[in-house]
């Protein structure tokens, strides 16, 4: 495996012509863009919490570097950049008119990422090579096995009953979340390497599963699961073969998952919790029941505001009303632990039209790219983003989170830009 370097050289990764645009990139656009490449993919389950407040200073130098060069007119304004220019003036109007002083409208800054998707995808597009899928699944290899390393110190060393239980700069949730997505972004490298060098990708999402287990994530576990299904369907060209085999890892990681419990990590009582909700009788656990609680008094607050929502500062104490008073101590935790219903309490029916386009703007962006080389990495690559946000966002908070929702943006943009083949850029308008 070559975990090879991101270099300017013009027989390695030229930039393009572009209008308004200096031919070669200067070491600055290349410094960040690395700093980005790195941050993202190679160490956003190590810096937890931090990774967001590092890649937006990264994405406002990018911003202010092509600024100051005056390159703004070869800034694109394509489909994605349009779409998520919208998704945050969607969450902008009803935050304005729900807002009862200024420092209301501050929680829209949770989104400022999707702002900021323009100079990102000029930044990346400018170093467009037909080698940089293998790069990002080396680099998501690296983060991976980074990943695996944090949950065993968690593990091992602080001894701690979940990894990343109690730290300041990460939790259980958002280490397995981010693990799980990294892990299967590697497999992008089984479809650009060659020979037997692509089966090393098949290590990435095994590592994440450690951490999943590392971590006792029940929804990850789950996920988990969907993502081989993804991968086989998308990544295997022989589609039949595909189906058999996708049957195949479901079956098998469905019977591992039942007769093993793997560290006492929780594992065993998913089936219970399943099986229970499937025979209509309450959830046997108390997180899956708090988590009903929330839900019944979420939907009943939204309905109270169904168009503009409560607002963001407003998201927890709109569902008292509807909480037993045993159950009001839940309205103390920072979220509904489900994502649809955080934008439409939050944000009424324009939230819910936000978390709609945001979940189809990778995999519609993907499929309309051109048929280069790439095409099958990217596709892939967007169904994943959108799948396991969806799938991960049902029991916990993915897109109204301010660390996945930045990593949405940085990720769709490397996609859509960065593993593209150089001639197929888009000139400037």
């Amino acid at each position: 495996m070559n975990f090879s370097r991101e270099t300017e050289a013009p027989n390695d990764e030229q930039v393009p012509r572009r209008a308004g645009n200096p031919q070669i990139a200067l070491p600055q656009e290349t410094l960040l863009r690395r700093a980005i490449l790195v941050v993202a993919i190679g160490l956003s389950a190590m810096l937890g919490y931090f990774t967001t407040y590092v890649l937006q200073l990264l994405m406002l130098a990018v911003a202010a570097l092509f600024l100051v060069r005056r390159d703004r007119t070869a800034i694109p304004f394509d489909l994605p950049a349009k779409l998520f220019f919208t998704s945050f003036c969607l969450l902008f109007v009803p935050a304005l008119v729900t807002a009862r002083q200024p420092s209301d409208l501050l929680q829209t800054l949770n989104f400022a990422s999707m702002l900021l998707y323009a100079p990102l995808a000029l930044m990346f597009g400018r170093a467009a090579h037909k080698r940089n899928s293998r790069k990002i699944a080396d680099f998501a290899l690296a983060g991976a096995a980074g990943a695996l390393l944090l949950s065993l110190w968690f593990t091992y060393v602080e001894q701690l009953p979940r990894a990343g239980l109690g730290s300041f700069f990460t939790d259980p949730i958002r280490l397995s979340n981010t693990a799980l997505i990294i892990g299967f972004f590697a497999m992008i490298g089984a479809v650009a390497a060659d020979g037997y060098q692509r089966f090393v990708y098949f290590i990435g999402p095994v590592l994440a599963l450690a951490v999943i287990f590392a971590s006792g994530s029940r929804a990850a576990l789950i996920a988990f699961g969907v993502l081989l299904f993804v991968a086989a369907l998308l990544l295997v060209k022989r589609k039949r073969f595909a189906a058999l085999v996708s049957i195949g890892l479901l079956a098998g990681f469905a019977l591992m998952g039942y007769v093993t419990d793997v560290a006492g990590l929780r594992s065993s009582t998913l089936f219970e919790i399943l099986g229970r909700l499937a025979s209509g009788d309450d959830p046997a656990d108390l997180g899956t029941a708090i988590r009903f609680i929330l839900y019944h008094a979420g939907f009943a607050a939204f309905l109270d505001a169904p168009l503009f929502g409560h607002g963001w500062g407003r998201l927890m104490s709109s569902i008292t009303p509807y909480l037993a008073p045993s159950d009001l101590v839940h309205a103390q935790l920072p979220h509904l632990h489900n994502d649809a219903l955080n934008f439409g309490v939050a944000s009424g029916g324009f939230g819910l039209a936000v978390y709609v386009l945001l979940l189809a703007l990778p995999v519609v962006s993907c499929l309309t790219s051109p048929r280069d080389s790439q095409y099958r990495t990217r596709v892939y690559g967007g169904a994943l983003l959108a799948i396991s946000y969806f799938v991960l966002g049902l029991p916990d908070t993915m897109l109204s989170f301010p660390l996945h929702n930045t990593l949405y943006v940085v990720m769709t943009a490397m996609l859509l830009n960065y593993c593209r083949d150089p001639e197929q850029v888009a000139p400037a308008a």
